[in-house]
């Protein structure tokens, strides 16, 4: 973000104090406490959703970032710049700690009350509904398992394989018949119901639940970022945090147990959709990540975190497996 940007807080009366600069983004000190800008490039009407949104969440004592209108009403300010931001509260949030048990579990109750609310069955205004139907995880499956195939006939013709090349062609195979077997599972599984039903009945995930989807303000969690809302089951959610959670405790049984306890002392799990997330986790989605990252990068430049990620991945695989065979 550079320095135009600034020239937006003139277009809301907040009678701007002081300026700050946070990870590339300009905020501003005001009577009523701080505000930050952000760079945005969608529309208008997916903002007023958002903001709808935020709303019914607070409702339900939700707690969530607040976009802030300009004095004409809109949520869009075009800077001098040329680009358009956002304005939003500004809170000073401690960083959700993964490997801290008491943020683990107050994360996923939120994330279980978000879905439980946020449904046509929970009541969400018709307002907060004008969102897009979320990635179907049988075609990205089915695309990830293309690129496997891709990545491996690349490396066999190869002829001066640098070492990541040497330990990637010597696992791929068994990774690959993980992927293809994990993708054949879900399609003879419950999930294409889940799926349908749940943009239907516009289930809203917040798409790509993780750590830095929350903090904590005076200990109470805040949902962040909420830019990436969209109709998709419930599961979807569930699964990105759940395996990132576990990636980084060692796939720890209890850790995972007390994430779903948690959730399920919110808001209700049917056994389809555990055996959903039962397939979804034997997926070796961090194994596609990393190679896919390799091979759409610069190879010219040889980075040993690369193999560095590809053996923590498989250091943990028996452990990741132990877990997922107590679902």
């Amino acid at each position: 973000m550079n320095e135009k940007a600034v020239s937006v807080f003139e277009q809301y009366d907040l009678g701007k104090e002081d300026l700050f600069k946070l990870r590339g983004n300009y905020g501003c000190v005001t009577p009523n406490g701080k505000y930050i800008l952000q760079e945005y490039d969608y529309s208008e009407e997916k903002l007023v959703t958002i903001s709808t949104l935020q709303k019914f969440l607070g409702g339900h004592e939700i707690l969530t970032e607040e976009l802030v209108p300009n004095r004409e009403g809109r949520f869009i300010s075009v800077g001098e710049d040329g680009f358009g931001y956002y304005l939003k509260k500004f809170y000073d949030l401690e960083e959700c700690n993964i490997k801290n048990e008491q943020h683990i579990v107050s994360a996923t109750g939120v994330l279980a009350q978000f879905h439980k609310h946020c449904t046509l069955a929970g009541g969400i205004p018709a307002e907060a509904q004008g969102f897009h139907q979320g990635k179907n995880m049988l075609e990205a499956f089915e695309k990830h398992n293309k690129e496997i195939v891709n990545i491996r006939n690349y490396i066999q013709k190869r002829k001066n394989k640098n070492i990541f090349e040497q330990y990637l062609q010597g696992m791929i195979v068994e990774y690959y018949g993980q992927a293809v077997e994990a993708f054949e599972q879900l399609k003879q599984s419950e999930y294409r119901q889940c799926y349908r039903q749940a943009c239907s009945e516009k289930q809203l995930c917040i798409g790509n639940f993780n750590q830095h989807s929350i903090g904590f303000y005076k200990k109470t969690p805040v949902l962040l970022n909420l830019t990436k809302v969209h109709y998709a089951p419930k599961i979807h959610d569930l699964y990105d945090y759940l395996r990132k959670v576990l990636e980084k405790n060692d796939w720890e049984i209890q850790v995972g147990q007390n994430v779903l306890r948690e959730y399920r002392e919110k808001n209700a799990l049917e056994e389809k959709e555990i055996a959903i997330l039962k397939i979804l986790l034997s997926y070796p989605e961090k194994f596609w990540k990393i190679i896919n990252y390799y091979y759409n990068s610069n190879k010219a430049w040889y980075s040993d975190k690369n193999e560095e990620k590809l053996r923590a991945f498989q250091n943990q695989e028996k452990l990741r497996w132990k877990y997922i065979e107590t679902l």
